[in-house]
């Protein structure tokens, strides 16, 4: 019995220092390239700027929401990883936040979250969009489009 008591502590020690290594490296951030535009979305007018957001007022009507002027606000591409947190400054003074929680196959799962709305999550695929409600600004309501940019 003398001769296997040694052995376990160095057996544990060498456990010890492999596990870091095997949970280190699951635990790499992934990361995703996100298209996000800001859509002031409103019953004013019917203005549609670009009219790439013709398809939007589309979708938009056959869910009975009948915004009128669909106006893009800003376009910006960002890198979303599940490392932290990344900002969107709109145009209402509120930061909202997107936050990438996993990356399956074809489909991204995010969390965005909008002061004083819900956090939500969200599924992200290779094509389309996914409009988010960010709140109220100048008698409308903007609207977080969030797509993945195209691919090579």
């Amino acid at each position: 019995m003398m001769t296997r008591t040694p052995m376990a502590p160095l057996l544990l020690t060498l456990l010890g220092l492999m596990l870091p290594v095997a949970a280190r490296a699951q635990a790499e951030p992934q990361k995703l390239n996100v298209e996000v535009e800001v859509v002031l979305v409103s019953r004013k007018g019917t203005e549609v700027d670009p009219p790439k957001l013709q398809k939007m007022k589309e979708t938009f009507q056959k869910q009975n929401f009948n915004f009128t002027s669909f106006k893009r606000l800003s376009q910006q591409s960002l890198v979303v990883s599940t490392q932290s947190p990344t900002e969107v400054k709109l145009p209402n003074g509120v930061t909202a936040s997107l936050k990438l929680l996993r990356l399956q196959g074809g489909t991204a799962t995010l969390r965005v979250e909008v002061p004083q709305l819900s956090a939500v999550d969200v599924e992200l695929g290779r094509e389309g969009a996914v409009y988010q409600r960010a709140g109220k600004h100048v008698g409308g309501e903007l609207i977080l489009v969030l797509s993945s940019p195209p691919g090579k």
